[in-house]
């Protein structure tokens, strides 16, 4: 039996925006619960130099929308681009809520047509990396997904929020 590659993306995809939402429906519970600022937990970072919870879930979101939209075979030029906002808990659960209706809104056969084609994304300044379907879902968006779901995750361990394995499986 093989499993398509549109089920990999999706269903991968949708299993870890159900876990990013409760993650942090629960510390939201946890910061009202605490009288803590939202900020405090959406401000934190795990070191200096990394990017903080805030933006672990936009830019996952905007990468998870980019990535369907690469696998259907939109132009780079025509990648679609969210502006990174949510300020607050229930902006960043409706932001997830919304990315995750346009990842799963694409078409399953485009998405398993395009296993061989040639991506090519920049990586950093004046560099590339080309990649054919099947390898940039296996080997580029699902490690990109799960690090930052499970950076965001972290976040909120260290912040104290009471959240394990089965919160950030999204059961």
């Amino acid at each position: 039996m093989t499993t398509a590659l549109s089920q990999i993306l999706k269903g991968s995809t949708a299993q870890a925006f159900r876990g990013l939402t409760t993650v942090l429906a629960k510390a939201k519970e946890t910061a009202e619960a605490a009288g803590t600022a939202e900020e405090a937990y959406l401000g934190a970072r795990l070191f200096p130099d990394m990017s903080d919870l805030k933006w672990q879930v936009q830019m996952i979101t905007e990468f998870a929308v980019r990535g369907a939209a690469r696998m259907s075979g939109t132009a780079p030029d025509d990648l679609p681009s969210l502006p990174m906002e949510g300020e607050t808990f229930d902006a960043l659960i409706q932001r997830i809520a919304e990315c995750a209706e346009k990842v799963a809104a694409t078409d399953d056969a485009t998405i398993d047509g395009n296993a061989n084609m040639k991506i090519t994304m920049p990586v950093g300044p004046e560099q590339t990396l080309e990649l054919d379907g099947q390898t940039y879902v296996l080997s580029f968006f699902l490690p990109n997904l799960y690090f930052h779901v499970t950076t965001a995750y972290n976040l909120l361990r260290m912040q104290g929020v009471a959240i394990g394995k089965r919160e950030y499986m999204g059961m």
